[in-house]
């Protein structure tokens, strides 16, 4: 998965940097479009992540499905996330949790609770 971030930020970024680096005339009537392109390709490098880690990473993709779940209205468009089985949240760490309080809407419990999933903080006590 490093590999592919890696090799996605330089698809990205070289054709801009390339272009910055080059000694352009400023004179040149395609430069606005070519540069607008390359900036272009360049800002949008910052989609590209989360798509890399849905696609590649299940617990990424579990804790994804798991914070929608707390958008209220959301359930009722997608279908993707209607019938979701409670296992999804079984592969979940503490960074859902760490989602869901961010922005003071969902606490963990509250998201561990719709999705049926009991989580012990220390496995060796109880």
């Amino acid at each position: 998965m490093m590999v592919t971030v890696v090799i996605v930020f330089t698809i990205c970024w070289l054709p801009f940097n390339f272009l910055m680096l080059m000694k352009l005339p400023s004179s040149w009537d395609l430069l606005p479009y070519f540069w607008f392109a390359f900036h272009w390709l360049a800002m949008s490098h910052s989609c590209y992540n989360p798509i890399i880690y849905c696609y590649m990473n299940a617990r990424f993709r579990s804790g994804f499905i798991l914070v929608l779940h707390g958008v209220p209205g959301l359930q009722q468009l997608c279908c993707c996330i209607r019938h979701t089985p409670p296992a999804i949240a079984r592969n979940v760490g503490s960074s859902v949790a760490l989602a869901g309080e961010m922005n003071g809407l969902y606490g963990a419990s509250a998201l561990r609770r719709k999705a049926g999933v009991r989580v012990r903080c220390h496995p060796g006590r109880h």
